[in-house]
């Protein structure tokens, strides 16, 4: 693309040059061929930022066009749906859908693989949503979408290709129907203490039975009230084993603290109220 620029910019010189003689031969003073010498630098120079101009455009381009790949090369071998599908659509989608349903003889026995999707393909649908416990309203929409892309990933992962039986395959139908229980259990504390008591310093450690992140709200009376006007202090990774150093404190005094964890389901437990009392200096 540079070659053909730098082509256009010489013929357009070499044409103002051959074209200079004829022009002079108009011209009868030394001002006029000054001027037609200035046009001349005047045309280059706006040559020249074009040339500029697209020279730059064409490297955006070539960017472009390797960020493409980049994004080809991730989406290489990753199977699934992009887009909701209904009756009367055509597509490498439909086709992808009607491979899956073709994988169970009961859900498609058709088995016809057209890219279009038809009435076969609704009843099809239907079928599968029946086993995956949706409503069975024939078209694929976000929660169709979102459970077929789930068994393709999980069938086909990263090769590209259905595997054939892939929706009777014992792993597979296992989630079919699968229905998953809120967690509304509370983590458990257990063994909280207060050690390695300096004047100003403490560690509050505590066990839970599953993992949960870590708070502890401290205060010199007693009871100690959660309010965001009492000190604490935090820590938002999920563990067993938790630990929380505290720091800044006053020496010779008794500090009353309660420690809380919540899970990942947002179900919070507080521990009954503590106490340590910190060293002399």
């Amino acid at each position: 693309m540079k070659k053909i620029f730098s082509t256009i910019l010489s013929l357009a010189i070499l044409f103002s040059i051959l074209s200079l003689p004829v022009a002079t031969r108009a011209v009868s003073s030394t001002s006029s061929v000054q001027e037609l010498f200035t046009s001349l630098q005047e045309q280059i120079a706006r040559l020249r930022t074009q040339i500029a101009e697209l020279s730059t455009l064409l490297e955006s381009l070539r960017q472009a066009q390797g960020e493409v790949k980049e994004t080809a090369k991730e989406v290489t071998g990753t199977l699934k749906l992009l887009k909701q599908l209904r009756v009367g659509m055509s597509g490498d989608d439909v086709r992808t859908l009607q491979e899956l349903l073709a994988t169970d003889h009961d859900v498609y026995p058709e088995g016809l693989i057209t890219g279009y999707f038809g009435r076969l393909t609704e009843r099809a649908v239907k079928a599968l949503q029946k086993k995956l416990c949706l409503d069975q309203v024939g078209n694929v929409g976000p929660k169709t979408m979102w459970r077929i892309n789930e068994l393709l990933e999980e069938g086909a992962g990263k090769s590209g290709k259905i595997p054939p039986g892939l929706l009777t395959a014992p792993g597979i139908q296992k989630k079919l129907c699968a229905t998953t229980t809120p967690d509304t259990i509370v983590p458990v504390i257990s063994d909280v203490i207060a050690t390695s008591t300096t004047a100003t310093t403490t560690q509050i450690k505590w066990l839970t039975n599953e993992k949960a992140n870590s708070k502890v709200w401290y205060s010199t009376s007693t009871p100690v009230v959660a309010t965001t006007s009492t000190a604490t202090a935090s820590s938002s990774v999920y563990v067993l084993d938790h630990s929380i150093a505290l720091s800044g404190l006053t020496a010779s005094t008794t500090y009353y603290y309660l420690v809380a964890s919540t899970d990942k389901s947002e179900n919070t437990t507080t521990s009954a109220e503590k106490l340590f009392t910190t060293l002399g200096q």
